[in-house]
């Protein structure tokens, strides 16, 4: 009965996923209207920015805590990339179209609600500052990997920085955002992820056969490489227990759907990262049981 319960749990989470990508794929093949750039544009600057402000402004964590998952967090990013690039210039694949799928999980629309089945409300908080440190990076060292150059102009004018500044700010200062901020804030941030996995379904709709084997293989390194970066950072950090567990969890999702949206964006074979992010999804999906049996 456990294990069924835990089945259940597991799909309640991943299942939407698939639905809402479907519905996206079943859109593109029926050829109805469907603006990419306004997808993009509304996710980047608003939603998310927006989702991230949410949930770190209804966060109640001690200082060290904060500052021990932010270190986790940016360790997990760095022991993937560092372990991914050297692969994946062994095999001559570019650089700029499959690190960034490789060093960011999807900590946020996965990732959260799977800390949060596993470890209740205080690991959903723990989770969040995850999410966020990694949203930050992602939005800053995400594009740069993507463009193959860093642009400092474009970076400054990221929302999602400013969003964790100020929600910061509000837990420094004990000062209470008002119950409309509040309100406003959380119906956009759950925009965010139908949108994007919607538009994950539009670009799978274009993916062609000769891309699935090579993102099939991407797609078991991602979450091999996201396993062993969140072992190596708890045992460099020396976590325990809940912490341990959400570090783990968090490394170990597949591919972030935000990595097919700078695809898009720079022209980075969109129609493979996007193959990648489902293949991942699938495989995650498939080991999320010995996943949750491994941290528990």
């Amino acid at each position: 009965m456990d294990i069924l319960a835990l089945l259940s749990g597991i799909a309640a989470v991943v299942v939407p996923v698939f639905l809402i990508a479907a519905l996206g794929f079943s859109w593109s093949r029926a050829k109805l209207p469907y603006d990419s750039a306004f997808i993009t544009t509304f996710a980047i600057n608003v939603s998310t920015p927006s989702l991230v402000f949410s949930s770190l402004s209804r966060l109640t964590l001690a200082g060290d805590q904060m500052l021990t998952m932010a270190l986790a967090s940016v360790g997990c990013i760095v022991v993937a990339a560092a372990l991914a690039a050297p692969m994946l210039l062994a095999f001559r694949l570019p650089l700029r179209v499959y690190l960034p799928a490789l060093s960011f999980p999807n900590a946020g629309n996965l990732g959260l609600p799977v800390c949060l089945f596993a470890f209740g409300d205080a690991g959903l908080g723990l989770a969040v500052l995850f999410f966020a440190v990694f949203a930050v990076a992602q939005f800053t060292i995400g594009p740069a990997m993507a463009a193959g150059r860093m642009e400092l102009g474009k970076t400054l004018r990221t929302p999602v920085i400013y969003a964790v500044v100020l929600a910061l700010l509000l837990q420094a200062t004990g000062v209470r955002q008002p119950q409309w901020v509040a309100n406003t804030t959380l119906l956009l941030g759950n925009c965010a992820v139908p949108l994007m996995l919607f538009s994950l379904g539009v670009a799978l709709a274009g993916l062609r056969m000769h891309g699935i084997v090579r993102a099939v293989a991407l797609s078991v390194l991602r979450l091999v490489l996201g396993f062993g970066a969140g072992l190596a950072v708890v045992w460099a950090l020396d976590l325990k227990g809940m912490m341990r567990g959400v570090v783990v969890l968090q490394s170990s999702m597949p591919v972030a759907v935000f990595n097919y949206l700078w695809a898009l964006r720079y022209g980075n074979a969109p129609e493979e990262v996007a193959g990648m992010v489902l293949g991942s999804t699938v495989l995650a999906f498939l080991g999320l049981p010995l996943l949750l049996l491994a941290v528990l």
